[in-house]
């Protein structure tokens, strides 16, 4: 219901960008059908294709006058909430998915939402507060060289072969 309500109000709003334009520098060439990803579904509707006889490049009015990429064919509103999603989840995957219960189908990749987010404006990131402690924890895998032992030629050996397993001291 909502998709037919959207394809109407952009067609309509379409209609009148086609009355109000200059008919001197854009002559109406063709009603093409186009389809949207949005943040409720998919959006089937025909907008209008111009000739810009200034530029002498073909462009949709309506794309323009909504800020949108009709060559994407992702809506404004789901492609900063899958960049909104990207930042907030720990991965583009999980960004993928939580994005999947909100539409109710895959509407993008991962890969798909990691493009968008490489591609979005800067005015999309959140700056990250600079916060600075006295202790820096640093966890990894492998060897643990501690700063005393270092010195006298000792390591710890891993005897499991897992985190969480015995070790024992080694002369290097």
């Amino acid at each position: 219901m909502f998709a037919v309500l959207l394809a109407a109000l952009l067609e309509e709003i379409d209609q009148q960008l086609a009355e109000a334009r200059d008919k001197r520098r854009y002559q109406l060439k063709d009603k093409r059908p186009t389809t949207i990803q949005t943040l409720f579904g998919e959006v089937t509707f025909r907008r209008n294709d111009y000739y810009d006889r200034q530029t002498g490049a073909y462009t949709f009015l309506l794309d323009a006058e909504l800020g949108f990429d009709g060559a994407q064919s992702i809506s404004p509103c789901l492609e900063e909430t899958a960049v909104e999603l990207a930042v907030e989840c720990s991965s583009y995957r999980k960004a993928a998915r939580t994005l999947e219960s909100i539409v109710g189908y895959a509407v993008l990749s991962h890969e798909a939402i990691r493009q968008l987010v490489l591609e979005a404006p800067v005015s999309l990131h959140r700056p990250v507060s600079q916060r600075h402690g006295r202790v820096l924890f640093v966890e990894a895998e492998g060897l643990c060289f501690p700063p005393g032992e270092r010195e006298t030629s000792e390591r710890r050996e891993n005897l499991g072969g897992s985190r969480g397993m015995e070790t024992k001291r080694v002369a290097a």
